[in-house]
C-alpha cells in the first residue's frame, strides 16, 4: 500500500507540471498624433477587484499611479515623467540567461523601482539590461514615455521602437512573424483598423483603436475587465470598466497625488453592470476554494484509483471467477478513464479560459487540453454504465469490499463532476 501512494504522488507531481498554463489575453496600443502620445490597453481578465492607486514617492523620486487587483502587484502604472506601462501574458519556449547579471528577486519591486527613477524608456532599458528576468517567465511589459518611444521588455530581449502607431498582443515579438501575430483576434482587429483609418488623426484614434481591439466572449459577454488610455502629455489616466466605452472616468495624475496616497476600487466607479455582476456571481475553482478543494480531491482519488484497479484487474486475470463475472473488466475500464480524469482535473484547476471559453474548449495552438476538453462528453456516456455495475458487483465476489467503496467513490465523484459540468456548460455545444 505505501508503495501504491508513492507512485500516487509522483502521478500528482507529474500531471501538475504537465498542466497548460494558458494565461489572461490582452492588448495594447501605443499612438503619437500631433506629437501627442496615448497608450491604450485593455486588460481581459477574469480576476475580480481591480483597483487603481496613486503613491507619492520619496523627495527625488517620482510619483505614480498604479492598476493592480488584491495582491498590489501592479499590472501597469504611470509616473509624473510620462513614462507608462502595461504588461501582457506571454509564453516563450526558450528563455536565456546570463551568467554575468543579477537576477531578480522580487519583480514588483523591480517594476516600482522603474516608475519611481525612469523617465524615458531609454532610461528604462539602462535599468532593466542588468538583471535577468526569468522571475516571471510568462509576461512581457510594454512602456512608452511622452516622446512617442516604446520599448517592449520580454524575459530574456528588450525592443526600442517609434512607430506612431503600434498594436501588441500576447506574443513576444521578437520571436513571432507577422502572420503567427494574426492567430490572435484582438491584434488581427487592431491591424484591419489601423490599414482601413490611414490618415486618421483625431484625439479619439487610440480610444477607437482600443475598443476594436477588446474581448467581449459569446458564452458570458465577459472579456475585457477595463481599458485605459493614458496620455503622456498631459498626465491625464482614462478609465473604462468592462468594455463598455460609453462611460469614462477621467484622473489627473498630479491632482491625484496631491490628495495623497489613495486606492480607489475600480467598479466602485461605474454603474451597476449587468454582465459584470454576472461574471461576480459565477463560480469556478478560481475565485471558490471549495470547488478548487474538491476537483484536488478528485485529482488525488483519480491518482489513486488508476493503479488500484489496474493492480487488481491483473491480480483477476488468473482467477477462475473473472470467466463468471464479466463485470471484473470495469476495474479496466475505471482505471483507464483515471488517468486523463486526473490531467483534467488539474487543468480545470489551473486553466481559467476553460470556464469562459465555448465548449468545447480549445486552445490556440492544438496540446492535449484540446483533447482533454472531450473528457465531459465522454463521461456523460459512461456514467450509466458505471452506475450499473456498481450496483452489480456488491454481489460479486471477485470485487473486495475496498474496491467496491472505491468504485462507489469515484462513481459519486463522477456525478458531482457531471452537475459542476452542466453549471459551467461544457455540453453547450451548440
Amino acid at each position: 500500500m505505501k508503495t501504491l501512494l508513492r507512485i500516487c504522488l509522483c502521478l500528482l507531481i507529474a500531471f501538475t507540471q504537465m498542466v497548460s498554463l494558458t494565461g489572461l489575453a490582452c492588448s495594447m496600443c501605443k499612438v503619437t498624433i500631433h506629437g501627442k502620445t496615448y497608450l491604450g490597453n485593455n486588460e481581459d481578465s477574469w480576476r475580480i477587484g481591480a483597483r487603481i492607486s496613486f503613491v507619492n514617492a520619496p523627495p527625488g523620486k517620482l510619483g505614480a499611479l498604479y492598476v493592480s487587483y488584491s495582491d498590489l502587484f501592479p499590472q501597469g502604472a504611470m509616473n509624473q515623467a510620462g513614462l507608462a506601462f502595461d504588461g501582457l501574458t506571454i509564453y516563450k519556449e526558450k528563455i536565456k540567461i546570463d551568467p554575468s547579471k543579477k537576477s531578480l528577486t522580487n519583480f514588483a519591486t523591480f517594476v516600482r523601482k522603474i516608475m519611481q527613477t525612469c523617465q524615458t524608456v531609454d532610461d528604462v532599458m539602462h535599468y532593466a539590461i542588468q538583471y535577468n528576468r526569468d522571475i516571471i517567465r510568462n509576461g512581457q511589459l510594454f512602456f512608452a514615455d511622452k516622446s512617442g518611444h516604446y520599448l517592449i521588455m520580454e524575459p530574456d530581449t528588450m525592443i526600442l521602437g517609434n512607430d506612431d502607431k503600434y498594436i501588441i498582443a500576447n506574443f513576444c515579438p521578437s520571436v513571432t512573424p507577422e502572420k503567427e501575430r494574426l492567430n490572435w483576434g484582438r491584434y488581427q482587429r487592431g491591424r484591419d483598423y489601423i490599414n482601413k483609418h490611414p490618415f486618421d488623426t483625431t484625439a479619439n484614434y487610440c480610444l477607437a483603436l482600443v475598443d476594436t481591439m477588446h474581448e467581449c466572449r459569446e458564452k458570458m459577454g465577459d472579456g475585457t475587465m477595463y481599458s485605459s488610455i493614458a496620455d503622456l502629455q498631459k498626465g491625464d489616466f482614462q478609465l473604462y470598466f468592462y468594455h463598455d466605452y460609453n462611460r469614462e472616468v477621467k484622473f489627473n495624475l498630479a491632482g491625484e497625488l496631491a490628495k495623497g496616497d489613495h486606492t480607489i476600487d475600480i467598479a466602485s466607479l461605474f454603474p451597476t453592470n449587468e454582465e459584470y455582476e454576472r461574471l461576480v456571481n459565477y463560480k469556478v475553482p478560481q475565485n471558490d476554494q471549495r470547488i478548487a478543494t474538491f476537483l484536488l480531491f478528485c485529482g488525488g482519488l483519480f491518482a489513486f484509483s488508476a493503479p488500484f484497479f489496474l493492480i487488481s484487474y491483473l491480480v483477476n486475470l488468473n482467477v477462475s471467477t473473472r470467466i463468471q463475472d464479466s463485470y471484473v473488466s470495469y476495474k479496466l475500464l475505471v482505471a483507464i478513464i483515471s488517468m486523463p480524469m486526473l490531467y483534467y482535473m488539474f487543468l480545470l484547476v489551473r486553466t481559467p479560459a476553460m470556464f469562459y471559453s465555448k465548449a468545447p474548449y480549445q486552445d490556440i495552438y492544438f496540446s492535449l487540453t484540446n483533447m482533454a476538453a472531450y473528457l465531459p462528453f465522454i463521461l456523460l456516456v459512461l456514467i450509466i454504465p458505471l452506475l450499473r455495475a456498481n450496483i452489480q458487483v456488491f454481489s460479486r465476489a471477485s470485487w473486495w469490499m475496498p474496491s467496491k467503496l472505491l468504485l462507489t467513490l469515484n462513481n459519486l465523484a463522477y456525478l458531482a463532476l457531471l452537475f459542476l459540468f452542466i453549471y459551467w456548460g461544457f455540453y453547450e455545444v451548440w
